[in-house]
């Protein structure tokens, strides 16, 4: 598959609707100015500089995540030669983490659970160019095999 063809299948999967639920729950700055910027947009209205500074997806509910996601899937895949933040943190959003230590072992259960649920929210299609996505990421990126194991558990755990 190429870019080209990765491209296409994540904007037919995710029609562009405006979105005007609830963004994220935290009231911190960071947040407040995320929510200002995604308020009543459509996931193709973001602009770059918004997706570079944001990176991904983690401080948004499960229902924004599924409006907005993907904008940073498509950014992600702009530039897999050098390293982009947004490709890094996009990866991140959509794999659990591997669990190294006990301390992790929670967190690890929290961000599976709620990627378990932004896949309810998903149709067959979306779930597919998720796990095309990884995979993609995976063989091309230039991070790819650094990638690896946390896709592979993604895909194994989640994206099914």
């Amino acid at each position: 598959m190429t870019v080209q063809e990765l491209t296409e299948q994540i904007r037919l999967a995710f029609p562009p609707q405006t979105f005007d639920g609830e963004i994220t729950r935290c009231n911190c700055d960071e947040c407040s100015e995320i929510r200002e910027e995604l308020r009543n947009k459509r996931w193709d209205e973001l602009p770059p500089s918004f997706l570079d500074r944001t990176a991904s997806t983690l401080l948004l509910t499960i229902e924004a995540v599924h409006a907005f996601l993907p904008a940073y899937l498509l950014r992600a895949l702009d530039d897999l030669i050098s390293s982009r933040i947004v490709q890094e943190f996009t990866v991140y959003s959509l794999c659990p983490p591997y669990p190294d230590e006990d301390n992790q072992r929670v967190w690890r259960e929290r961000r599976m659970c709620k990627l378990l649920e932004i896949t309810q929210l998903m149709n067959p299609a979306q779930v597919q160019v998720i796990r095309a996505f990884l995979t993609f990421i995976q063989e091309h990126a230039e991070d790819g095999e650094w990638f690896q194991p946390i896709i592979a558990d993604a895909l194994e755990n989640i994206w099914r």
